[in-house]
Order: structure tokens, then C-alpha cells, then sequence
């Protein structure tokens, strides 16, 4: 399952759409995290429960692990979000860990290939899509990131992507992970839109 949603309301809208008490029973399922008090964190916040609830038809809090990566509270599901500018994304999993990230559109992305991209990596980008193809390799890299769910892990090292040709607005990809010497592959799904770029686990 899979859902995004666009943050167009206002904090208050946002709370109207629970009632108090099941607020409340969220709240204290994240007791393991400090609780948001700035605007954008609280947003973030509320509107990743709400897209939770929509997807699973019933109010679920997030807990996280060691690692940092989030859990639902009462739930097989696996679960990965993401937040960007404007958006959150959620994909849900019954029968493997599972991993989406969201990125909304700028050309920022070409000042920091050098942290994410191997050389032969560099080697397949397009200059024609130059800023579609790296916003999904960089995507495409968070999201095996929360797959393998390991530390210390270097993006241009660690994590892999086979050449591929950009496809508008939407394709697959091939990916592999270094890190965990078992160097598994997934194919991950992208949508390229005008305000964001989004990547997930092909179920």
C-alpha cells in the first residue's frame, strides 16, 4: 500500500481531523521521541499519522528501533516514510521490510552527486535529464538505505544502481546493496512529477 499526501492544511485542520483522545493514544505511542513543537515538525508529524490511518483504516502509532527506522505499534505491517517539502509519502509491506523516499525538485542535487554517485554510476546520467536522473538516484539510494537497514553505510560505496534510461514520468530501476556482503537486488518503482520526485519497493 502506498499513499502520499499533500500538506495543504493548516495545523489546526490538521488536528480536527481526530478527535483529542485518539491524539492523545498517538502521542504516547511515540513515547520512545521527543514530540514536535516546531510548525514544520509538527506538521510532518500530524499529517503522517492521518496518511497512516487512511491507509490502514484505523489510527496507528509509529514507534522506531535501534536504528532509527519506524514501526507501527500494533501492526504487521512494515512501514517506511518519508517527508519533503510540501508532501509525505508512506508504503506499507505485510511480508517484507520495504523502503520510499520523496524529494521535492530542485537542481541542489547536482552539488552533492559526488556524496551519493560512483563513477560508473556518473557514466550512465544523461545530460539531457541530467536533474530527473540524479533526483532518482538519490532517492532510489535513501530508499535501499532503509531496506537493508544498516549503519554506517556510504552512499557511493555501499549502495548501487544499474544503468538506466529516464523514462517520463514514471519506470523502474535495478539496485543492489555492497554493505551487507549478501549484495541483494530490488527493483525499485519512480514517479517524476513537477514538484517532487518519489522512488519505493516494488511489492
Amino acid at each position: 500500500m502506498l499513499g502520499i499526501w499533500k500538506m495543504d492544511e493548516s495545523i489546526e485542520e490538521l488536528w480536527d481531523m481526530l478527535p483529542d483522545k485518539q491524539w492523545e493514544k498517538l502521542r504516547v505511542a511515540d513515547r520512545d521521541l521527543p514530540f514536535p513543537h516546531s510548525e514544520p515538525r509538527l506538521k510532518e508529524w500530524l499529517t503522517s499519522r492521518l496518511l497512516l490511518k487512511e491507509l490502514l483504516g484505523q489510527p496507528h502509532g509509529i514507534t522506531h528501533d535501534a536504528t532509527g527506522a519506524p514501526r507501527i505499534a500494533d501492526s504487521p505491517f512494515q512501514i517506511s516514510l518519508s517527508h519533503t517539502r510540501g508532501y509525505v509519502a508512506i508504503i506499507l509491506s505485510d511480508t517484507q521490510r520495504t523502503g520510499i523516499d520523496i524529494e521535492y525538485a530542485s537542481d541542489r542535487v547536482r552539488k552533492i552527486r559526488s556524496r551519493f554517485l560512483s563513477a560508473e554510476e556518473e557514466s550512465f546520467i544523461d545530460p539531457q535529464s541530467e536533474i530527473q536522473q540524479l533526483l532518482i538516484c538519490w532517492c532510489a539510494k535513501e530508499t535501499l538505505y532503509k531496506i537493508i537497514g544498516q549503519e554506517g553505510v556510504d552512499f557511493s560505496v555501499h549502495l548501487h544502481i544499474h544503468p538506466f534510461r529516464y523514462s517520463a514520468p514514471e519506470g523502474t530501476l535495478q539496485v543492489y546493496e555492497s554493505k551487507t556482503g549478501l549484495q541483494k537486488q530490488y527493483t525499485l518503482s519512480y514517479k517524476v512529477c513537477p514538484e517532487f520526485t518519489l522512488t519505493y519497493l516494488n511489492a
